[in-house]
């Protein structure tokens, strides 16, 4: 999928099955006629000697079949990275940021629970509403659809982290306020995609009116981003986590 969402952005957690799959194949880049000669040898995740309890936080297990599912959509993303880089996936820092993830993740909701911060059938549904409209899909229904086909994800499943991601929205939004960016922010934002490595090799960048809708939702997402890190930063150090991995 094309939609940044805050926990796969940030921790990787209860909708990193939303990076894995998309509504409209027409964006994935053609391979290169030198790519499409060579052995189709795709990589695989190494999952071998996971523990069925990979780790435990304030008593709650995270169990293998949610560290697979994490890590098995990471490493998709990956993957196709290192097709454009050239650089293999280090697998053992990747189960290494998967599990850091999950255990974040799970803070979080473990928070969300004492605040007793809970998923109202409407936001719910606005919220899967926006994943089928940004990442092209012509119903909801063809979203669990691509999900279930592409990645194993039942439709119960998906709600349930659609639902997580709504109460964790709702936790950060207490903890920031109000998150929306300053002209001077966006600015600021806007030269730095100008300076930044694409306009370096000579791309050209849109004027700031044109782009101001997407700089909005690139500064808004980084300063819940780094909420979200701090607030797990604090919550770990009081918390009891046993890694089994």
């Amino acid at each position: 999928m094309k939609k940044k969402l805050l926990l796969s952005v940030v921790l990787a957690g209860s909708l990193a099955f939303a990076t894995g799959c998309a509504g409209n194949t027409e964006a994935e880049p053609a391979p290169s006629e030198s790519a499409a000669s060579a052995p189709a040898e795709a990589p695989t995740p190494d999952l071998e000697g996971i523990p069925d309890v990979v780790a435990t936080v304030n008593g709650t297990d995270i169990t293998k079949e949610e560290f697979t599912t994490s890590y098995e959509g990471a490493f998709r993303s990956m993957s196709m990275q290192s097709q454009v880089t050239g650089q293999e996936v280090d697998q053992e820092q990747l189960r290494t940021q998967t599990l850091d993830n999950l255990i974040g993740n799970k803070l979080l909701i473990q928070e969300a629970d004492t605040r007793g911060i809970e998923a109202s059938e409407e936001a719910v549904t606005a919220t899967t509403d926006e994943l089928v409209a940004s990442n092209q899909f012509a119903s909801a229904d063809e979203l669990f659809a691509a999900l279930e086909e592409e990645q194993g994800i039942t439709k119960e499943d998906a709600t349930s982290q659609i639902e997580s991601q709504v109460r964790l929205d709702a936790l950060l939004a207490e903890e920031t306020g109000d998150t929306a960016p300053t002209e001077e922010e966006l600015k600021a934002a806007y030269e730095e995609a100008k300076a930044s490595g694409a306009a370096a090799q000579g791309a050209e960048i849109p004027p700031y009116e044109e782009v101001k809708p997407q700089l909005e939702q690139q500064v808004t997402d980084q300063k819940k981003s780094e909420a979200a890190l701090a607030l797990v930063e604090k919550l770990r150090g009081e918390a009891d986590v046993v890694s089994n991995l």
